[in-house]
């Protein structure tokens, strides 16, 4: 069975402020639950620092959440 190709895209994410500890923080994420699976995945932020990217640990859908420059506390998001 051929993965999914679809692109899920949240906008309005606003860029989160980098860890305060030092690089034992790892790398940063946001945790997300996708419906079409019924799976929790995580999004890595990418080199670039413009979005979170990642796919669906199950089916491959790939997930993408754009970063605002002025910051956000939420850390949770539901790809549907």
């Amino acid at each position: 069975m051929e993965p999914r190709r679809d692109i899920i895209d949240i906008d309005g994410l606003r860029k989160a402020h980098p860890p305060r500890s030092t690089k034992s923080a790892g790398r940063p994420f946001l945790s997300i639950w996708y419906r079409c699976c019924h799976a929790y995945g995580r999004l890595y932020r990418n080199e670039h620092e413009t979005a979170y990217e990642g796919r669906c640990p199950r089916c491959g859908a790939r997930a993408r959440v754009g970063i605002d420059p002025e910051g956000s506390s939420q850390r949770f998001f539901e790809a549907t």
